[in-house]
């Protein structure tokens, strides 16, 4: 038993031993000097509102430090940031502006609160180019699909709210957007009233400042579909004053598909089909139908006739 202790006993000195070497190794080493790289991402505040940064200015900062280790560990951890105020600058230029490094690197080791020294910069001065700030209203384009459950359909079709949204940034920027889309939605198998929020596209709309608002409403009423039909009469155009012309047959039945609910509102004065004489030709006694006004809340329409026959009763 005793001899058991004894044993345990040399275990627990050399560990001892072990961790206070160590720990003093460790502090030797840390208490060496070194010189370090970094690469510091540079960060502007108080810019004005109106005022957006352009992708040409400074955004990193290779700064080379010397210290001890334990003066240096503390920025081998994370991405050291540089924060230059906007308010402290001088103006170069209209729209750009500078920031002046000391080479004693006074002012890099008050913004790292480092102790140690600053032995190199990449640079001696930050560059900072500003543009002004434009709003722009432009449309909204869904890129969403909607697909029916047989027998079903909606009158009035897609609806979004808001239909255009608010850009803001750079003229050069804006100048080149006339829209902007949605991102990819189908729906299947509608039979009832849909509604869903739908995000803006924000891959091509990487350099504006700003996207008021980022998501849009998409919605659509729907309803039960049925096929309805009227006989229209055709209106022949471009008839000479000295002839007369008689066609076969003098109306044509459209066919459509329409909301049950919608079913009564239509009727043959929300048609038009015209033939238009001068497309006429000497080697064929028919003309072709066009079907030019229709209501917007029917769907699949399609003229029964494409053609009528046509003859010049009089002619001088």
């Amino acid at each position: 038993m005793n001899r058991f202790s004894f044993k345990r006993n040399n275990v627990k000195v050399f560990l001892f031993f072990l961790v206070a070497t160590s720990i003093l190794w460790l502090f030797i080493q840390f208490s060496k000097n070194y010189t370090r790289t970094l690469e510091a991402d540079i960060v502007y505040i108080n810019i004005p509102d109106d005022k957006a940064i352009d992708p040409t200015s400074d955004a990193k900062l290779l700064v080379t430090l010397g210290g001890n280790g334990f003066r240096l560990i503390a920025h081998s951890w994370t991405t050291p940031e540089l924060v230059f105020d906007y308010k402290e600058s001088a103006k170069k230029r209209s729209n750009e502006y500078v920031f002046a490094l000391d080479k004693k690197g006074d002012f890099i080791k008050r913004k790292l609160e480092f102790k140690g020294n600053v032995i190199d910069l990449q640079k001696d001065t930050v560059f900072l180019k500003l543009h002004t700030i434009f709003d722009k209203k432009v449309p909204v384009r869904p890129n969403v699909s909607l697909k029916y459950a047989a027998g079903y359909g909606s009158s009035e079709g897609l609806e979004i709210q808001p239909d255009s949204i608010m850009l803001s940034g750079i003229k050069q920027v804006l100048d080149s957007i006339n829209y902007v889309v949605t991102t990819s939605l189908t729906v299947d198998g509608l039979k009832s009233n849909w509604e869903e929020e739908v995000p803006i596209k924000m891959d091509s709309l990487q350099e504006v400042v700003n996207v008021v608002p980022r998501i849009i409403n998409a919605s659509v009423s729907v309803s039960k579909f049925t096929e309805g039909s009227q006989n229209v009469p055709i209106i022949l155009e471009n008839v000479p004053e000295n002839e007369e012309v008689k066609i076969f047959p003098k109306e044509v039945k459209i066919v459509y598909r329409v909301g049950l609910d919608k079913y009564d509102d239509i009727s043959e004065r929300d048609f038009k089909v015209i033939a238009d004489y001068r497309e006429a030709s000497e080697n064929n006694a028919f003309l072709f139908l066009k079907l030019i006004k229709s209501p917007e809340k029917i769907h699949d329409v399609r003229l029964q006739e494409k053609q009528i026959q046509f003859v010049i009763v009089n002619k001088e």
